[in-house]
Formats: C-alpha cells, structure tokens, sequence
C-alpha cells in the first residue's frame, strides 16, 4: 500500500513539473481589426522556466524570442487566428501552446443591423 501511495505521489509530481509551463501568458489573445486591414497588435509575452525556452508562431522554424524568463511587448502583424508555442529549446519539447483568435469588425455592418432592428420595432 505504501509503495502505491509513494508511486502515485511520484506520478503527480511529474505531472506537476510537467505543468511549469502554466508560467506562459500572452496577452491579449483576441486582436479587433476592420475589413480588409491588418491586425496590428502589441503582445505581452511572459513566462519564467528553469530551462531555456523559445516562443515560436506555429509552423514557423524561426524562434521569436528565446530566453528562461522574459517579460516582453513584441508588435506582431496578424491576419488570422494564430497559435504560439512554447519550446525547450535544447529538446523541441512543446511545453505550452497559447492562440491569439483575430476578428473583424465591419463598422457598415452594425449601421445596417441597427436600421433593420428599427424598421422591426412597428412591425409585430
């Protein structure tokens, strides 16, 4: 029974170590740009790991800051929902993954919402 628990304690502390990566924030993670521009937005990127980590845009091999721990503003350029990613930079290990969603706003879109929900108002 003892050798269970002390089994078992082992198997949760791996997972808690595993779980450093928890560390990692971006923000923000939602970026409102107007149709048919570019989203431009000042990411704040943090995160502090015991080993040498890198942050990646996914599917992209170039790391775009690599450090222990960092807490930095990067100004990135986005025209869809990307992911980021949190690597061991000695190993490839993917410790962490964070994904910024990015929306259109059509201005001309609300103007003619709010004229048809007018429109409904004497109409039953």
């Amino acid at each position: 029974m003892a050798v269970r628990t002390l089994a078992l304690l082992l198997l949760l502390c791996g997972f808690v170590s595993g779980a450093d990566a928890a560390d990692f924030s971006l923000q923000p993670r939602l970026c409102l740009h107007h149709t048919h521009e570019v989203c431009v937005l000042k990411l704040k990127v943090s995160w502090q790991q015991d080993n040498k980590v890198c942050l990646y845009k996914k599917a992209d091999p170039t790391p775009l800051l690599c450090a222990n721990s960092i807490s930095q503003q990067l100004q990135l350029e986005l025209t869809e929902h990307t992911s980021f990613e949190l690597r061991n930079s000695a190993t490839g290990e993917l410790l962490a993954e964070r994904r910024v969603k990015v929306l259109q706003v059509d201005l001309n879109a609300s103007d003619q919402l709010l004229k048809r929900s007018r429109n409904s108002w004497g109409n039953p």
